[in-house]
């Protein structure tokens, strides 16, 4: 099925610049540790150390790397609305004849929901990588009342999409 929206949210600046701190954190985290032991015993070569230290530098690396490669995919067809957090599992599946309502809102994740990423309770979910900009969109399944919010660059385009 063609899609009438399609978008990859990448993470924003304001969710990166803590990244860089902490990464240097950790750094000398690593840098503290080496030393610390190095100054206690002398190992038997170098390539000890490298087998010692290798995978939690690698580890933090890896992490890094998906931290920054994360994605939050937004797609609405003419039948469904779907959000997922790639490369993660979670994804979010809401049928368009569902939706009651949907509108653009302001949202502060890190005060509203507690963070980044996948955040929420079972009945109000917020997919966000930073951005303040958000398209809520609020639906009944089992006779329940939920929300399904995603921070977006393209908001006005997402709700246009989802009203058509």
């Amino acid at each position: 099925m063609p899609a009438r929206f399609a978008h990859d949210e990448k993470t924003t600046w304001n969710v990166g610049r803590m990244l860089v701190p902490l990464l240097a954190f950790e750094g000398v985290v690593i840098g503290l540790i080496m030393w610390a032991v190095l100054k206690k015993e002398e190992p038997e070569s170098a390539w000890a150390w490298v087998g010692a230290i290798g995978p939690l530098v690698l580890l933090v690396a890896v992490c890094t790397v998906l931290f920054l490669g994360i994605r939050v995919r937004v797609r609405v067809d003419s039948r469904n609305y779907s959000v997922r957090l790639w490369p993660t599992p979670f994804k979010s599946q809401v049928a368009l004849r569902e939706i009651k309502d949907a509108y653009v809102r302001e949202v502060n994740p890190m005060r509203d929901y507690g963070g980044w990423g996948l955040k929420g309770k079972r009945h109000d979910l917020l997919y966000s990588l930073g951005g303040k900009q958000a398209v809520t969109v609020e639906y009944r399944r089992k006779g329940q009342a939920r929300k399904l919010t995603v921070t977006t660059e393209r908001a006005d385009e997402l709700l246009s999409a989802l009203s058509s």
